[in-house]
């Protein structure tokens, strides 16, 4: 007789780590003070954190495609990106620890930049975290979508569209806002999360647990009582 089973836990049923909220806390706190720096010049430092084709091409000043990733325009641009940044952030360090998030995030944020001023037209200033958080997006939309057997496949989909729908496609056009910076963001997040998980497989499946489901007998289906002869009492 086959016996038929059902996943009932994955690697996402229990978060792994406890120090995702201090992680991202202090991710988010570093960010709020980089951008204080670039909001007030007359500190001195405010120059050395922008990224533009001239200052990283021109004058090699690499370290502004990171520096670049954590200042915002204003008060309104960080809170902005603040609220996936912690929500997301959290998740992901939370299941798949510190080097995935900030570690990995930041080194993307910096790729993304990288690509965006090599291929700016004229000299502009990049700055901010959406291609971040759209990493993150990406990156923890494709983990859920390998990881979460336990729901079928068009559930799994459906949801992950839905999801994109509703937070990641924007609602409004801003002529500031680089939409550049969050498809490459969300292409990133995808193919670093189809390395981790193919790199790491076995890894994640090791926390599957199965049920057996059994199954259900025919009422025509001899029983023990059927061997036992009739009683009589006296």
């Amino acid at each position: 007789m086959e016996f038929e089973t059902k996943i009932t836990e994955t690697f996402l049923s229990k978060k792994k780590n406890d120090y995702g909220i201090i992680v991202t806390t202090i991710f988010l706190i570093s960010s709020l003070a980089l951008s204080q720096l670039y909001w007030n010049p007359g500190l001195g430092l405010s120059q050395y954190l922008l990224a533009s084709p001239v200052r990283v091409h021109d004058n090699s000043e690499y370290w502004r495609l990171f520096t670049s990733a954590m200042i915002h325009a204003d008060l309104a641009h960080f809170l902005s990106n603040s609220l996936f940044l912690g929500l997301m952030g959290y998740f992901v360090t939370s299941y798949f620890g510190w080097l995935t998030f900030p570690l990995v995030g930041i080194l993307m944020g910096g790729v993304i930049n990288f690509i965006i001023v090599a291929s700016s037209i004229g000299d502009v200033g990049i700055l901010g975290a959406s291609g971040i958080v759209y990493w993150l997006w990406g990156f923890w939309l494709t983990m859920y979508f390998f990881i979460e057997r336990k729901v079928s496949v068009p559930r799994r989909i459906m949801k992950i569209v839905a999801v994109s729908l509703m937070v990641l496609v924007p609602t409004t056009y801003e002529p500031q806002t680089s939409y550049f910076a969050h498809f490459l963001g969300l292409v990133l997040g995808v193919a670093i999360g189809i390395v981790h998980f193919a790199f790491n497989k076995n890894y994640f499946r090791s926390y599957e647990r199965h049920e057996v489901i059994l199954p259900e007998l025919d009422e025509d289906w001899p029983s023990d009582e059927d061997d036992n002869p009739p009683l009589y009492y006296q």
